[in-house]
């Protein structure tokens, strides 16, 4: 149950850390003819681009407490009567349900700003 929740302030503390640090637009200096001679794609702002990996990133958080919800309702339903794996498991569901919640509302807030920026 520690490490989930160590687990779930770490990845917290990345993606403040990818909104705490705004992107800087340099000037161009010839950086995309350089990019069109090597084959990249040049489309797009960096924002788009930030928005996008933030965007996935919170995905699979989410698919991640997910499926802890599925495993602590597995728990549940196999204890059998022992009190202390049915408070575990009910442990387990509330935290994923809370870890939920707060990765759909950062999602929301992710989507708005970035959609905004562009």
């Amino acid at each position: 149950m520690l490490k989930i929740k160590y687990f779930f302030i770490s990845s917290l503390a990345l993606c403040s850390l990818l909104f705490a640090f705004s992107p800087v637009l340099a000037q161009d200096y010839g950086l995309k003819d350089t990019a069109n001679v090597a084959g990249i794609t040049t489309e797009g702002s960096l924002q788009g681009k930030i928005g996008t990996i933030t965007g996935a990133l919170l995905s699979l958080v989410g698919v991640l407490f997910f499926l802890l919800a599925l495993y602590g309702g597995f728990l549940w339903m196999t204890a059998r009567g022992e009190e202390s794996q049915a408070t575990k498991a009910k442990g387990i569901i509330v935290d994923a349900v809370i870890g939920l919640a707060i990765v759909s509302a950062a999602y929301i807030i992710t989507s708005f700003v970035f959609t905004a920026v562009k």
